[in-house]
């Protein structure tokens, strides 16, 4: 039985057949090798990008964090209240400042804005004087002038 088996196994070595099979195998894992490396370098930029911003988000918190407890302080809360409430304390005079340009607005700035809240009046184009509205005038015209607020919708 040896001697059938010995003639075969030479046989099939020195088959073309064989060599051709060996050549498509080693073809299909050196594929199937260079796929995985491929997927395994785009999983790991992934991560590196995740934990960026991971990274990032930790800043982010830590900054928020320390804004709250400033937030927090009696000194903070009184210096808001003074500024945006115009709020007092007993005893206290309060004096306004007001520059001069403040003082000289066009009959044109005081038609479009009431309540003095123009952000950065800029020239257009056209040569017009376009203007970022403020929030509070916004509100203003929604409140007591539909058509103006309607204006600035459009306009925005």
């Amino acid at each position: 039985m040896t001697s059938n088996r010995s003639p075969f196994i030479q046989r099939l070595i020195r088959s073309r057949y064989l060599i051709v099979v060996n050549v498509l195998v080693i073809i299909f894992l050196g594929l199937s090798l260079s796929r995985e490396v491929i997927r395994s370098r785009a999983i790991d930029a992934e991560i590196a990008d995740l934990q960026a911003r991971a990274d990032s988000l930790t800043v982010d918190t830590q900054a928020m964090l320390e804004l709250q407890t400033a937030m927090q302080t009696e000194s903070f809360i009184e210096r808001e209240a003074r500024l945006k409430l115009g709020l007092k304390k007993p005893g206290e005079t309060v004096v306004v400042l007001r520059d001069e340009q403040d003082q000289t607005l066009s009959a044109e700035e005081d038609s479009t804005d009431p309540l003095h809240y123009v952000i950065d009046p800029t020239t257009g184009e056209s040569g017009q004087s376009e203007a970022d509205i403020g929030n509070p005038t916004k509100w203003w015209y929604y409140f007591f002038d539909k058509s103006r607020f309607n204006e600035l919708v459009a306009y925005e």
